[in-house]
């Protein structure tokens, strides 16, 4: 392959990475949503965790080949800067947008952990008042049953 064709090929992998950044910062957003919920919908939630996962995978994945393609052209990159310059732009420009897009997602998914810990919180505080609840009902359960409870007795009919 052609040096032409291994740069194109980094400004496509930066391209498919800031439509991947743009879906993680949505599912980030929808995440949060759906915590936010009184009641959220644990299987949404957990779907859209999955696809989260599976776009970092991805992202990772177009880091590794970066790399290695980068590794291939560098000196051609390097030894050839007018020959490439609206590539090299073009390659810094989608290198700006993901850093800014990194920055809102790791920005996102902070806000999305303290919401999770609310939610959490919330969570633990309605199963210990539910505990509680339990507990005093079964006590007075109890209770009542002693209450109702009549000693057995003799009934002397000798008069």
């Amino acid at each position: 392959m052609s040096d032409n064709t291994y740069i194109r090929m980094l400004i496509e992998s930066q391209e498919k990475k800031l439509v991947l950044l743009d879906e993680a910062i949505e599912l980030d957003e929808e995440q949060i949503r759906l915590v936010q919920e009184e009641d959220p919908n644990m299987d949404i939630l957990d779907e859209s965790l999955e696809r989260k996962g599976k776009i970092v995978e991805e992202l990772d994945r177009l880091d590794d080949g970066f790399e290695s393609v980068y590794a291939k052209v560098r000196e051609e990159l390097l030894n050839n800067k007018e020959a490439h310059r609206d590539e090299i732009k073009r390659l810094q420009e989608l290198i700006t947008l993901i850093t800014e897009k990194s920055v809102k997602v790791q920005a996102a998914e902070l806000r999305g952990k303290e919401t999770v810990e609310r939610f959490l919180k919330r969570k633990r505080t309605a199963l210990r008042e539910s505990k509680s609840t339990v507990k005093a009902a079964n006590a007075y359960a109890v209770n009542m049953r002693k209450m109702n409870k009549i000693d057995a007795f003799f009934v002397d009919k000798k008069k």
